[in-house]
């Protein structure tokens, strides 16, 4: 998930310094990135969650306080309702992106 997030921002910076992220093409990169970085976070969240169970979540203040703003970040993406736009942005593109 990590190499997925790290691929994509490297496309998008090498699309952004090439002059190719510009009007719709930067909207669907930005739509492409955030949502593979959030689905990344989603499913290393999850993955620490059950390595660690509950424990620092009822346990340490902090932990807990900063799981809950990561995943209230988290939700600005809206998920599946961006990947659609995406979908229509790309269809709409043709082949040729």
């Amino acid at each position: 998930h990590l190499a997925a997030a790290d691929g994509v921002l490297q496309q998008a910076a090498a699309a952004i310094d090439e002059r190719r992220a510009g009007g719709q093409d930067g909207a669907r990169w930005a739509l492409r990135v955030r949502a593979v970085v959030a689905d990344s976070c989603e499913a290393v969240l999850t993955a620490v969650e059950h390595d660690l169970g509950p424990g620092p979540q009822v346990a340490d203040p902090g932990y807990a306080a900063a799981l809950a703003d990561l995943r209230l970040y988290l939700r600005q993406h809206h998920a599946e309702r961006d990947v659609v736009a995406l979908g229509r942005m790309v269809a709409a593109a043709g082949a040729s992106w």
